[in-house]
């Protein structure tokens, strides 16, 4: 079970790396194209001064939130007489930095698979205007005070707006978006409406824009496709890693196991042998114990033959001898010091142990069974005399 936790832990732990370097920010270049139309402020019907724009982006993202930007728009715009209801049209183009201030990042946190990033910008740039001959043509109709044109004038101009990006893929987004272009009152070769503004009079011209195109950010791109790739790359090695780990831990458990079956069944074995070595000699001590009898045959004084009292302990030797066949039989022959010569005694113990012989000789015990030694009345096994004329049967 512990082994399992561990690896689970290890693969929770790459998907979190993983996960990590997938909403990792990382800064980049973006280019972008769009197109729309743009609405000149003026004295006639807005829908009489509406005209193209056409727009290229170059931009970096330095933060989540803030970027740069510099834009090259370029087209037409629209001019028109309230006296006379003369609509003229000019061209212009106008090169802009501006600074870019992601809103879902601002007040929220960075999300690299967002759908929707709205954005506000702000800008200053340049702005020149050419082809003002639809103009000139009409310029008997233009007031007396008038900002009337006729080469390219190059001025300053402010902006300002509003745009979304709406992703479409991986660094690919449909972009939106919303301007006002405040220009100087000579745009529109025209005198415009004067506002006070700081004790002094100033007029401005304005063109309202509205854009749409795509956005591609090849940098941040490249980067969060090879952090992804890394982090997959990490995660499938921590995984393979985790997944050998795993073998191993579970090749070593199997090899202890194994071991330790090994050593339980050696311990069982040499416990059953120890046990059998045990309960055989236990077996054969109580075997030997069984077939260990003594017996005292004896003897009238200076005689060999075999009393009948004496009978039966020559069959209990005999019957031990038959129920053991591994049992031998010792018989030793004693005499009387008390009476007889050394001569006479030696003689009668030796055939005193060769008589109780013969008898189990001819009860079928074979003879390399049977030992027999004789002492005549060299030794005495008792004080009493008659218990020393004696055959000893010894069975083991």
């Amino acid at each position: 079970m512990k082994k399992v936790f561990l690896t689970l832990s290890l693969a929770l732990l790459s998907l979190g790396v993983f996960a990590q370097s997938a909403d990792q920010f990382f800064p980049g270049w973006y280019i972008g194209a769009k197109g729309g139309i743009s609405l000149t402020a003026g004295e006639t019907q807005a829908n009489n001064l509406l005209s193209p724009r056409a727009a290229l982006d170059l931009g970096y993202q330095f933060t989540p939130v803030f970027g740069l930007r510099g834009q090259l728009s370029a087209w037409e715009g629209k001019g028109a007489l309230p006296q006379t209801n003369d609509l003229f049209k000019f061209n212009f183009g106008q090169l802009d930095l501006d600074a870019m201030f992601d809103l879902c990042n601002l007040f929220g946190k960075y999300k690299s698979t967002r759908v929707i990033n709205p954005y506000f910008f702000a800008g200053l740039g340049f702005n020149t205007r050419f082809n003002n001959q639809e103009a000139q043509a009409v310029k008997q109709n233009f007031p007396e005070k008038n900002w009337l044109w006729d080469s390219p004038v190059l001025s300053f101009t402010g902006r300002f707006g509003l745009g979304t990006d709406i992703r479409l893929t991986e660094g690919l987004a449909l972009s939106l978006e919303l301007a006002d272009n405040v220009l100087t009152d000579h745009f529109n070769s025209k005198v415009g409406d004067a506002w006070t503004l700081f004790g002094g009079t100033v007029d401005f011209d304005y063109q309202l824009t509205a854009l749409a195109g795509l956005k591609y950010s090849f940098g941040a791109a490249k980067r969060r496709a090879a952090a992804l790739a890394a982090a997959e790359a990490a995660a499938a090695e921590a995984a393979a890693a985790a997944a050998a780990k795993a073998a191993a831990d579970k090749a070593a458990a199997e090899k202890a196991a194994a071991e330790r079956l090994a050593a339980e069944k050696a311990a069982a074995e040499k416990a059953a042998a120890e046990r059998l070595a045990a309960e055989k000699a236990a077996a054969e001590a109580a075997r030997a114990k069984a077939r260990a009898c003594v017996e005292n045959v004896y003897f009238t004084i200076n005689k060999y033959n075999i009393n009948p009292s004496e009978v039966a302990k020559i069959e209990h030797i005999i019957a031990v001898m038959n129920q053991y066949p591994e049992a031998v039989v010792s018989i030793t022959g004693y005499a009387d010091k008390a009476t007889g010569t050394a001569k006479r005694n030696l003689f009668l113990s030796e055939q005193r142990a060769a008589v109780v012989c013969q008898c189990l000789v001819d009860a079928g015990i074979a003879k390399d069974r049977i030992t027999t030694n004789y002492y005549g009345d060299t030794k005495q096994v008792s004080e009493v005399p008659e218990e020393n004329r004696v055959s000893i049967c010894v069975t083991r």
